[in-house]
């Protein structure tokens, strides 16, 4: 009943995926994309740490290595994350249905994600964005999703890529493969900004030492 293209893995605690763009099926569905971002971190960190830093680190200040080491760490770490966390997904219709956990997520939202009881979608677009939501939930900012068939709250967008509705969602960013949203947003953030901070070390550093200024 799931009908997003999304991967997950390790009992749903994993979610990645739903990048259509050049997939590469032996790596379990990785984007050309998501693998250029993994290389373009790796190879010149390999790069920094196996021939830059041991000519410089006489002459380097006493916190480059650690630094340096730090925010590699945090750079990988960060992109993990946000490869692999759940960027907010809402479940469809027939997955709720199926699963009947219809009360329990009307609680956790604080509204019903499948509209009125007893009222039941028709197909037309523009009919059930008017009788599937509620004038009050209207007048809030919350929409129909006639793909999922849900009631979306404010700032929640359907992800073409990933197939499924997203709360707060940003965009879609086939460098992490994955939705950027409200549960994954802070992880987002926080990789692009090490990885800033980690090129600006290491990309000068290996230019300097390959041009021969740094013999």
């Amino acid at each position: 009943h799931w009908r997003g293209k999304s991967k997950f893995y390790c009992a749903g605690r994993c979610i990645t995926g739903g990048e259509g763009e050049c997939p590469i099926a032996c790596l379990g569905g990785l984007s050309w994309a998501s693998l250029a971002t993994w290389i373009c971190i790796l190879v010149p960190s390999a790069l920094y740490f196996a021939f830059v830093l041991p000519r410089q680190r006489q002459n380097a200040p006493a916190l480059l290595v650690p630094t340096s080491l730090a925010l590699f760490v945090a750079t990988v770490f960060f992109l993990l994350a946000t490869c692999c966390s759940d960027p907010g997904i809402i479940p469809p219709r027939k997955f709720v249905l199926a699963t009947g956990n219809r009360a329990e997520l009307a609680e956790l939202m604080g509204y019903d994600l499948l509209g009125p009881t007893g009222e039941e979608p028709c197909g037309d677009p523009y009919m059930d964005a008017a009788n599937m939501v509620p004038e009050a939930l209207r007048q809030e900012g919350y929409r129909w999703c006639h793909t999922c068939q849900i009631i979306r709250p404010p700032r929640a967008s359907h992800c073409k890529d990933c197939d499924h509705c997203v709360l707060r969602y940003d965009h879609h960013c086939p460098f992490v493969n994955n939705c950027v949203g409200q549960r994954n947003y802070h992880f987002f953030i926080g990789f692009t900004t090490v990885a800033i901070f980690l090129a600006m070390i290491v990309l000068p550093a290996i230019l300097w030492t390959f041009s021969g200024d740094g013999e």
